[in-house]
C-alpha cells in the first residue's frame, strides 16, 4: 500500500489488538462504522458514520452535510444501531433477508447538529442546504459544489478522527464522552474564518456558554464566539495564521468552560497484524477443459469475523485484496504456495466491488469511493480517505453500490442498483436520484461524474480494457423481462421504472430466465488462461452458479449477439471475477443470502484449464442464413447430423409486469418451432453451420444440438441467440467451403419433455432447470428465499395480500405459475416472472406433482 499525500500523511493512525470473544457485527475494535442511519428529528442520513464517543456511546455523523447528528448511549452489549440492512441482518443467520427501513439507534440520544452544513464560511452558507432535492430521497450528495468536501478519517486507537475542508482549511474532528457530557474536538488548520453550525433549539449566550431548557454548550477558545441565530446554535472561529483548537462541551449539567482541546491521536500498533495460513483445495470440482480449486476462507480468524467475499483485485502476481460485504479488506499472500490472510480494513458500508490505483486500494461503498491510505507503512490501512462521494447515494436500501472499474489513467466507472423501496417493500416505480440504476463515470481526480447509462435494475457491468466498452448484466424483474447483456454506448438507458417500452437500449442478446435467474458481474475475457475465450464475455450467474460465454454481434453497439452455457457449474453464488496477472486463472467471488440456487454461502475459487479439451462451443454467431457454433478441437464429424438438430423462438414483453411469458410472433403465450436444414463441418472440423432457411428477427432463438469433439461425448446442448439484422455469411472467412443450400430440405425436430408424461422425476428436474427451489425451499425454511416453502403446501390454505383465502390445490398451483402477480400470498411480494409459454401442460403437471410429493 502507497503512502498518501504529504498533507494527510502527517495525521496518523492508531491501531489496537483485537478483542477476545466473537464479534458483532460492529467490531468493537473498530471506533468507525460506516451505516445509513434515520437519527430521528435529525433526519436520514444516506451516508452515516458511527463514531465511538468512549464505552457505549457513539456519535452518528453525516459524511454529506459534514456535521454531527446525534449523539446516544447504547445499551451495553448491544449493537449501535438496529441490524436491519442486508449486511447486517444476515450477519448471525447467513440467509436472513433485511429490511427496507433504515438502521435507527437502540437507545433515545441528543440531536445535534439539524440537517444543514454543519460548516461555512458565512451563516448563510450554514443555514441553507444548497443541494439539488431528488424527490423525497435524502440521498442528496455532499456539500463540493460550494467549496465544502469531506476528505476521511483515520482510527486512531480507540478514537475515529475526521477530516473535512471548507474552502482551503482542513478541519479534524473527534469526540469523547461519558454518559452526561460530549467533547466535540475540532482542529482547524491556519486560515480565515469559519463558522460551525453547533446544535438548533433556544439557547440563552453568556460569554462562552450557552444554555436552552435542555442543554448547555460551551467553549474552551477565546477566539470562538457562540451565537444564537434563527433558532439555532452557531460557533464563529476566529481567523488565525495557526491551527487553532477548539472543543464544544455538550451536557445536562450546568458546568464551567470545556476543558483544554488535547491533541489529536496519533499512531498506535498494528491491531491486526496476525495472519491466518489456509489453503487450496484443488479440483473440487471439474470438467472436460476446466478445474475450480477452492480457496480456503480465514473463517477460524481471531476477531471471528465472518468471511464473505464479494470481490477480489490482485495487486501483484502473489498479492491480492478481497473485500466482504461486512466491511472487511483482508490481503490476500499468494507466495510460495502459501495463502495467507491478513486483516488491513473494516467498517465499511456495505462493499461489493473492490480495485486497485497505482497500487492503491479502493472501495465502492455506500459512502462513495474509499482508498485505503498505509501511512505509517505497517500494512493496514491508516487513513479511509474519501476519493470521491460524488456518486449520489440514495437511502434506499436496495441502492447497492454494485460495481466498480478503474482504468490505466485512474478513472472509474461505477454502479449502483436501481431497485426502490418504500417503507414497506419494493415498488416498481423509478428513481428520482439520478445515480441510482446508473453507470457512472469518475475522473481520475474524483473531482467530476458523467452518467454513462440509467435506468438499470441490478446494472452490473464490465469493462473491455482493449477499447473500453461497457457491457451490463440485467436480472429479470419489473420491466426487465429476463437476464440479458447489454451493450452500454454513452447515453444508454435501459428502461426500469418507464411507462413505456420506446427508447430503451436493447440487449445485444437475452439470456432465458431457466439459464440465468439472476446476473452478477460480466467480465472481457482478455489474456486469460482460457485462450479460445478471448475476446468474448464471461457472464456469470448468482442464481445458478453457472457461467456463460457472451458473444456480441458486429459493430458497436451490437444488436444481435450468442449466449453459450460452458457447462462449469460452480456450485458459487459468483458475483465477480477476476483474471490473474501471471498464469491467466479467473478467480471467482461470491456468498449467498437468498434466492440462488448455488450451494456454498460463500467461496473464492480459482479456475484453471485441464489438459482435455472443452466440451462446450467457444464460439457462437448469426448469419443471414443460419447459424455458425465453433468449438476449440475438431469436432466428431458423425455428430454433425441435421436431424440432430433442435430449434425454437419466442419473443418477450417488456413490461411494468414482474418477467414476461414466452410469446409466439402471434403474440399468444408459446414458443414457435423454427425449421433448421443441413449442417455443415468447416474445413478445419472446428466448426458447424446449421441452415436456418426462415431465420427472421426474434429475440431468442435456441438452437439444441448433440455435437461434440473427438473423444467427447454425445449429450444434448443448447446455446441462445438474438437476431436483428445479421450479415450474410463471408464463407471462406468462417473457413467453409461454400455449401449447397437446400431450403426444401429444413424440418422442424420435436422437444424431448415439452409433451412427456407427468412424474415427480420430471417436476423435480424442472424445479431445478428453472431456479424454482432458489426462490422457494423444500424443507420448510423461510430465511434466503423470497417465495413460500414449497413443503407441505399441496392442500393448504393460503390466504393473500388481496381476496379471499384458497386451497392450494392443482389449479390454484397452475395459476401461480401462469399468473404469479394474480394471488400474492401475505407477507410475500411479487417477485416471480410468469411461466406461460415456458412450461407446457405436461411440465406444469410434473412441478404440480412434485410439490405435492412435499409432505
Amino acid at each position: 500500500m502507497k503512502p498518501v499525500c504529504p498533507r494527510l500523511a502527517a495525521i496518523l493512525l492508531a491501531l489496537a489488538g483485537p478483542l477476545a470473544g466473537a464479534s458483532p457485527f460492529f467490531d468493537p475494535g473498530v471506533p468507525v462504522h460506516a451505516t445509513p442511519v434515520d437519527a430521528g428529528v435529525s433526519g436520514i442520513i444516506a451516508r452515516g458514520l458511527l463514531i465511538r464517543t468512549g464505552g457505549d456511546g457513539w456519535v452518528v455523523f453525516d459524511q454529506d452535510l459534514l456535521r454531527p447528528a446525534l449523539w446516544f448511549q447504547a445499551p451495553a452489549g448491544k449493537p449501535p444501531v438496529s441490524l436491519v440492512m442486508m449486511s447486517q441482518a444476515s450477519w448471525e443467520k447467513a440467509t436472513q433477508k433485511g429490511g427496507v427501513k433504515p438502521p435507527v439507534p437502540t437507545a433515545p440520544g441528543l440531536a445535534l447538529s439539524p440537517a444543514l452544513p454543519g460548516v461555512g464560511a458565512t451563516p448563510d452558507a450554514l443555514l441553507k442546504d444548497p443541494r439539488p432535492t431528488f424527490g423525497n430521497d435524502p440521498g442528496r450528495g455532499g456539500l463540493e459544489s460550494s467549496g465544502r468536501r469531506f476528505l476521511g478519517y483515520h482510527l486512531a486507537g480507540d478514537a475515529g478522527v475526521l477530516s473535512y475542508q471548507c474552502g482551503e482549511t482542513v478541519v479534524r474532528e473527534w469526540y469523547e464522552g461519558d454518559r452526561s457530557n460530549l467533547s466535540r474536538h475540532l482542529a482547524a488548520a491556519a486560515g480565515g474564518e469559519m463558522l460551525f453550525l453547533v446544535t438548533a433549539g433556544d439557547f440563552e449566550v453568556k460569554g462562552s456558554t450557552a444554555t436552552s431548557p435542555a442543554l448547555q454548550v460551551s467553549a474552551n477558545h477565546p477566539g470562538v464566539k457562540l451565537e444564537a441565530r434563527d433558532g439555532h446554535l452557531v460557533a464563529r472561529l476566529a481567523a488565525s495564521k495557526q491551527e487553532r483548537r477548539v472543543s464544544l462541551s455538550y451536557g445536562s449539567d450546568r458546568t464551567g468552560a470545556a476543558g483544554k482541546t488535547p491533541a489529536a491521536p496519533v499512531a498506535y500498533p498494528p491491531r491486526w497484524k496476525q495472519g491466518i495460513d489456509t489453503r487450496i483445495s484443488e479440483s473440487a470440482r471439474s470438467g472436460p477443459g476446466w478445474v475450480l480449486d477452492k480457496v480456503g476462507l480465514p473463517e477460524g480468524n481471531p476477531w471471528k469475523r465472518r468471511v464473505r467475499p464479494a470481490d477480489i483485485v490482485f495487486l501483484t502476481p502473489e498479492e491480492a485484496a478481497v473485500v466482504t460485504f461486512e466491511g472487511d479488506v483482508w490481503r490476500v499472500d499468494l507466495a510460495g504456495g502459501r495463502v495467507r490472510w491478513t486483516r488491513i480494513a473494516a467498517g465499511l458500508s456495505e462493499p461489493l466491488s473492490i480495485e486497485q490505483v497505482k497500487g492503491v486500494v479502493q472501495i465502492h461503498t455506500r459512502n462513495g469511493l474509499v482508498r485505503l491510505r498505509d501511512l505509517n507503512n505497517d500494512g493496514e490501512t491508516d487513513f479511509y480517505e474519501n476519493h470521491s462521494s460524488l456518486l449520489l447515494q440514495t437511502a434506499g436500501l436496495r441502492g447497492y453500490p454494485l460495481d466498480m472499474e478503474v482504468d490505466d489513467e485512474g478513472n472509474t466507472w461505477a454502479s449502483t442498483g436501481g431497485i426502490v423501496t418504500d417503507d414497506r417493500a419494493l415498488t416498481n416505480k423509478p428513481s428520482p436520484n439520478p445515480h441510482t440504476g446508473a453507470i457512472v463515470k469518475v475522473s481520475a481526480d474524483g473531482k467530476s461524474v458523467t452518467v454513462v447509462g440509467k435506468h438499470a435494475r441490478e446494472p452490473f457491468f464490465g469493462r473491455d480494457p482493449q477499447n473500453g466498452h461497457l457491457v451490463m448484466s440485467e436480472q429479470q424483474g419489473h420491466w426487465e423481462p429476463s437476464s440479458g447483456s447489454f451493450p452500454v454506448p454513452e447515453g444508454a438507458s435501459f428502461g426500469f421504472g418507464y411507462a413505456d417500452a420506446s427508447n430503451i437500449t436493447p440487449p445485444a442478446v437475452w439470456i432465458p430466465h431457466d439459464q440465468d435467474t439472476s446476473s452478477s458481474s460480466p467480465m472481457w475475457l482478455r489474456g486469460t488462461a482460457f485462450k479460445p475465450w478471448e475476446g468474448g464475455i464471461l457472464q456469470l450467474s448468482y442464481g445458478t452458479g453457472r457461467l456463460f460465454l457472451v458473444r456480441h454481434g458486429d459493430g458497436w453497439p451490437a444488436k444481435e449477439g450468442a449466449v453459450i452455457p460452458l457447462g462449469i457449474d460452480t456450485g458459487i453464488p459468483v458475483l465477480h471475477a477476476r483474471t490473474h496477472p501471471a498464469d491467466g486463472s479467473i478467480w471467482l467471488a461470491g456468498f449467498r443470502i437468498y434466492d440462488s440456487g448455488a450451494p456454498d454461502l460463500q467461496a473464492l475459487a480459482r479456475l484453471r484449464p485441464a489438459k482435455e479439451p472443452l466440451a462446450a462451443p467457444v464460439d457462437a454467431r448469426v448469419v443471414k442464413e443460419g447459424v455458425v457454433i465453433s468449438f476449440a478441437t475438431p469436432v466428431e464429424p458423425s455428430s454433425v447430423k441435421a436431424d440432430g438438430v433442435q430449434a425454437k423462438e419466442w419473443q418477450y414483453r417488456r413490461s411494468g409486469g414482474y418477467g414476461s411469458p414466452r410469446l409466439k410472433r402471434d403474440g399468444k403465450q408459446g414458443v414457435d418451432p423454427v425449421a433448421t436444414g443441413g449442417t455443415f463441418l468447416s474445413k478445419d472440423g472446428k466448426s458447424v453451420f446449421i441452415h436456418i432457411p426462415d431465420l427472421r428477427p426474434t429475440m431468442q432463438l435456441e438452437i439444441s444440438h448433440r455435437f461434440y469433439v473427438k473423444g467427447g461425448k454425445d449429450e444434448p446442448r443448447s446455446l441462445f441467440f438474438t437476431v436483428a439484422s445479421p450479415p450474410p455469411a463471408a464463407w471462406a472467412t468462417l473457413g467453409f467451403e461454400v455449401p449447397k443450400l437446400d431450403p426444401a430440405a429444413a424440418s422442424v425436430h420435436g422437444s424431448a419433455t415439452a409433451n412427456a408424461t407427468p412424474t415427480v422425476e420430471l417436476g423435480k428436474e424442472l424445479s431445478t432447470r428453472y431456479g424454482c427451489i432458489a426462490c422457494h425451499s423444500l424443507d420448510g425454511a423461510k430465511e434466503g428465499h423470497s417465495g413460500p416453502t414449497w413443503k407441505a403446501l399441496y392442500g393448504s390454505e393460503r390466504r393473500f395480500t388481496k381476496g379471499t383465502p384458497r386451497k392450494a390445490d392443482d389449479a390454484y398451483l397452475i395459476e401461480s405459475m401462469l399468473d404469479p402477480g394474480k394471488a400474492i400470498v401475505e407477507g410475500f411480494s411479487l417477485g416471480m416472472g410468469s411461466y406461460a409459454g415456458v412450461l407446457s401442460e405436461s411440465e406444469m403437471q410434473s412441478i404440480v406433482l412434485f410439490i405435492k410429493s412435499l409432505k
